[in-house]
């Protein structure tokens, strides 16, 4: 069930729903049904060399060692 971002055509109101299959979204604003669906932004993939990134050979069980600067991405 993926989230959209809509824009109504009747009142400008900017929203983001879960769609359903087989359900059409409406303006929580104004209850109209005459929406445009709004391009979504998506996130870029992190750009290797980071510091904050673990090493495949950091931790044993895939995890980042103690002294990984990326250790607390894991607790």
């Amino acid at each position: 069930m993926p989230i959209y971002g809509y824009e109504c055509k009747k009142c400008g109101a900017s929203f983001q729903t879960l769609v359903r299959s087989g359900e059409e979204p409406v303006c929580p604003s104004c209850g109209a049904a005459e929406l445009e669906r709004q391009l979504s932004l998506i996130a870029s993939p992190a750009r290797g060399g980071d510091n904050d990134t673990p090493s495949p050979s950091c931790g044993t069980d895939g995890g980042a060692c103690a002294t990984c600067p990326a250790a607390s991405m894991f607790n």
